[in-house]
């Protein structure tokens, strides 16, 4: 090619590039950092994730069990962390072509129903804030920017802050996909979380290999020496789900856990639960 040819390439490219940023909207820009203001009561609030809706694996009744524990009972409050669709429509390599053929609807329906589920929540400040999984991120994060002008909405990671009227804070980690995740220790993921990025937070929540657990873990913070901060990997609801079982989970055997949190503000107390159902049962104690 001549260079002549090569420098009105060049040219071609930048006025493109001009054009391009001029007529086009911006992308969406999320922040990873948000506040939540809530009253001077005690709440429940339950971490769900991973719920892969459109598998032909994940457990609808489960998931039907938490919509309504959410929707009926007050002061219950949802964090949705990542992975809420299956969404498997891009070019994968073979690995994940079984994700693609085991999908009951369409990539398309999913996002629609997540969108009016979302809308669902919003409409009754029920949910607190929205990580965006690697699932979400095989669409554009575009498709959630009316979402995020109500939530709080990001990519994999948000530090979101419970705000309650008597001052009292309580400071979430919500991580999605974390790279120290051990299926001999599925908590280390969410350990090192507050090791290295999130030391001030209360409680960090890991996601994405679909293996639960969830542990106290005393670690200074400021000047109040040993504090108790609580540290969960949550589950899944795409139970028995070979991919799982292959690369995940050794134990083969189911892995659903949503986990939840009874936040007391008047006490300054957390309340840490493996399974929702018996955080509702003792919440159901302080009425």
């Amino acid at each position: 090619m001549e260079d002549k040819k090569i420098a009105e390439v060049f040219s071609f490219m930048q006025a493109l590039q001009e054009f391009l940023q001029e007529h086009v909207e911006e992308p969406v820009v999320l922040s990873s950092e948000a506040e939540a203001f809530l009253p001077e009561k005690p709440c429940l609030v339950i971490f769900s994730s991973d719920i892969h809706f459109g598998s032909i694996y994940t457990n609808y009744k489960k998931l039907a069990e938490i919509w309504q524990a959410v929707v009926d009972t007050e002061g219950v409050y949802l964090v949705v962390n990542g992975d809420f669709i299956d969404n498997f429509e891009v070019p994968v390599p073979k690995l994940l072509l079984a994700g693609i053929n085991s999908q009951l609807i369409s990539p398309q329906r999913q996002r629609h129903f997540y969108e009016q589920y979302l809308k669902a929540l919003i409409s009754r400040n029920k949910i607190l804030a929205m990580v965006l999984g690697n699932h979400e991120e095989f669409s554009s994060i575009d498709l959630f920017k009316e979402v995020s002008q109500k939530v709080p909405v990001a990519p994999n990671r948000i530090e979101l802050t419970l705000s309650f009227e008597n001052g009292f804070e309580v400071v979430m980690a919500l991580i999605h996909k974390s790279r120290f995740n051990s299926f001999l220790n599925p908590t280390h993921s969410s350990l090192r979380e507050l090791h290295l990025n999130h030391p001030y937070a209360d409680i960090i929540v890991t996601s994405h290999t679909h293996l639960p657990s969830l542990m106290l873990y005393p670690y200074p913070k400021y000047k109040q020496g040993l504090t108790e901060r609580i540290l969960i990997k949550t589950g899944s609801l795409k139970d028995l789900d070979p991919y799982t079982f292959k690369y995940f989970n050794p134990h083969r055997v189911s892995h659903i856990s949503s986990p939840a949190v009874i936040i007391d503000p008047q006490r300054k107390k957390l309340l840490p639960f493996s399974r929702f159902e018996d955080a509702l049962e003792v919440f159901s104690l302080f009425k």
